[in-house]
């Protein structure tokens, strides 16, 4: 009897050790993953803010998916330069402090090299009005390194909001 729970013990040892280690690479691959994708997203982000459109526009696939924050769409990438272009043209200059990036987790909470971005937009709007705005995004990206679907989070009508209001004093 002593064989055969020191057997079963030893064999719930083995396989809990083996899932472990099954677990670890995935989590360390996930996140591998994560820290280069890291780069990526703070080179677009930096891309937007020099106004280099076309070097923004290079860290997406082609057949990227952006849902940006003042809509429930599902945008192409064309639409993304569309949208950009007129941010661009709106405002004379961008800075995007605090950021913060986090990893995207699968359904087993294991990293999947996506990457979530919080931060402050500050902007100067063309007429000099000055903007601060928190945002939120989730980027996901290809083995290629390109970003796939990207997904935004900010109080757009309260930018233009605070343009408003600083043109009427």
């Amino acid at each position: 009897m002593k064989y055969i729970v020191n057997l079963t013990l030893f064999l719930f040892i083995l396989v809990s050790c083996n899932q472990n280690v099954s677990d670890t690479s995935a989590f360390d691959e996930g996140l591998a993953k994560f820290e280069k994708n890291k780069t990526l997203a703070d080179k677009t982000f930096d891309a937007f803010i020099a106004k280099d459109l076309d070097a923004m526009m290079d860290m997406y696939a082609d057949d990227a998916i952006w849902s940006p924050a003042n809509t429930l769409d599902s945008l192409t990438k064309d639409a993304l330069r569309e949208g950009m272009t007129g941010w661009m043209t709106e405002f004379e200059v961008f800075s995007f402090n605090d950021r913060q990036y986090y990893p995207g987790v699968d359904d087993n909470f294991i990293p999947d090299g996506s990457v979530r971005t919080y931060g402050t937009w500050v902007g100067t709007h063309n007429s000099g009005a000055t903007t601060v705005s928190k945002y939120y995004s989730v980027t996901q990206y290809n083995d290629d390194g390109k970003i796939v679907t990207a997904l935004e989070w900010f109080d757009v009508g309260g930018v233009f909001d605070q343009v408003e209001s600083q043109l009427q004093n």
